[in-house]
């Protein structure tokens, strides 16, 4: 799914429901102007192992084919050891804060939020 950071850098992103955060490589947050150093330190386990880096909320969007855009901050998971060009968004600290739906057959991607910010 595609998502935009700040400098209208726009990527695509896998969505991970599984995973416990967002998972960001290295090359992507020094292009949206974010330090390596930055966060809080954190460790997650993933398919590639035992990985370690920070903690960082970061301000993005979710850009609508139809209807509103989504701006939002997700906490993402920034490890120097992560695959440069893989995104990964994930359940706690993104997802759990939006309300969504999938349509795997269309590959439609569904967004909000929650009633109680309307």
């Amino acid at each position: 799914m595609r998502v935009k950071f700040e400098n209208s850098i726009e990527v695509y992103a896998q969505l991970d429901t599984g995973a416990a955060w967002s998972v960001m490589a290295p090359d992507l947050a020094e292009r949206i102007g974010l330090s390596l150093d930055e966060g809080d330190p954190a460790r997650m386990l993933t398919p590639l192992g035992l990985l370690e880096g920070r903690l960082v909320r970061v301000p993005f969007s979710f850009p609508a084919d139809e209807g509103d855009h989504l701006l939002i901050a997700g906490t993402f998971l920034i490890s120097a050891d992560w695959p440069s060009g893989a995104t990964f968004l994930g359940y706690s600290g993104l997802l759990d804060s939006i309300r969504f739906a999938l349509d795997p057959q269309a590959n439609n991607f569904y967004f909000g939020l929650p009633a109680e910010s309307w």
